[in-house]
Parts: structure tokens; C-alpha cells; sequence
């Protein structure tokens, strides 16, 4: 006889919560960046690609493209530390590793452009926003040179 009164009380706060967390949901909303993350994409913003760098041997390592992540597959025998890494010749990411194997996961979000946008990975209500992986090469900081890496086809719907 007592649950009316508590219904409505639950009510009263569940409905703005709920309708507030659709919202964002629907929205695409993201937390807003850390400096860390602000500083690294100005410092991204401002990188030239390196048409001139001289081409080095392609590598055996697959890149995939997962929905709104990037998932590299290292089949070489050896990691690959402090890399830059170009996707379509104008998104660009510093990796600290690429280690051997399967398990080198990053957000593609993270890319960035001379413009300082993301790489467009699309959203819920509009997933005619994201554009595929066609080209993805590796600078190597040490040796400076570029090796093409062997892009798999997207298959995010």
C-alpha cells in the first residue's frame, strides 16, 4: 500500500536521469579532453607528413579497423618503439610500441589531423560520418624511414 508514494519519488529523479543519459547517448557525447590530451593534439596539429622521407621495406604488420578502434598486428619478429604512425597520408599519432602479436589496440579517435580533428569514425546517428583506413605507414624516429603497413578492409557496419 506504501509503494505508490515511493514509486513516484523514484520516478521524479529517474525520469530526467534517464531522458539526460538517452540524450548524451544519442548525442555522441565524450568527455571533454585532459591537457595531456589537448597538448598532444596541437603538438599533432602542427606535423608535416613526410612525403619526401625515403620508403623503407613494407612490414609485415596488419592494421584493422574495429568500430572506433585501430588494432595493429604485428607478424614481424621484432617490436617497433616510439613509431609515428600516418593514416590516408593526413591523420597522425605518436605509439609508444608496437609490440609482437595481436595485442596492440588504440583509439582511433586519437589520430589527428593538420586542423586538429579526429580521424572520422562515425556515431550511432551517423555513421555515414566515418571514413575507412586506405593507407597506413610507420616513420621510424630513428632510422626516418617509411614503411607501408598492410591495411585489412573495414568491416565496422
Amino acid at each position: 500500500m506504501r509503494l505508490a508514494p515511493l514509486r513516484r519519488r523514484l520516478a521524479s529523479w529517474m525520469v530526467p536521469l534517464a531522458g539526460g543519459l538517452a540524450f548524451c547517448l544519442l548525442a555522441g557525447c565524450t568527455p571533454p579532453l585532459t591537457m595531456s590530451q589537448e597538448e598532444e593534439r596541437e603538438r599533432l596539429a602542427t606535423l608535416d607528413y613526410p612525403a619526401d622521407a625515403t620508403y623503407g621495406p613494407d612490414l609485415d604488420i596488419v592494421v584493422r579497423r574495429e568500430g572506433p578502434n585501430l588494432t595493429f598486428v604485428n607478424r614481424t619478429a621484432q617490436p617497433y618503439r616510439d613509431v609515428r604512425v600516418w593514416l590516408n597520408q593526413e591523420y597522425v599519432r605518436d605509439l609508444p610500441a608496437i609490440e609482437i602479436g595481436p595485442s596492440n589496440r588504440f583509439d582511433l579517435n586519437r589520430w589527428i589531423n593538420e586542423h586538429r580533428e579526429p580521424f572520422p569514425v562515425g556515431t550511432f546517428l551517423a555513421p555515414d560520418a566515418a571514413f575507412p583506413v586506405v593507407l597506413a605507414e610507420m616513420l621510424d624516429m630513428d632510422t626516418g624511414l617509411r614503411h607501408r603497413l598492410l591495411v585489412w578492409p573495414d568491416e565496422t557496419p
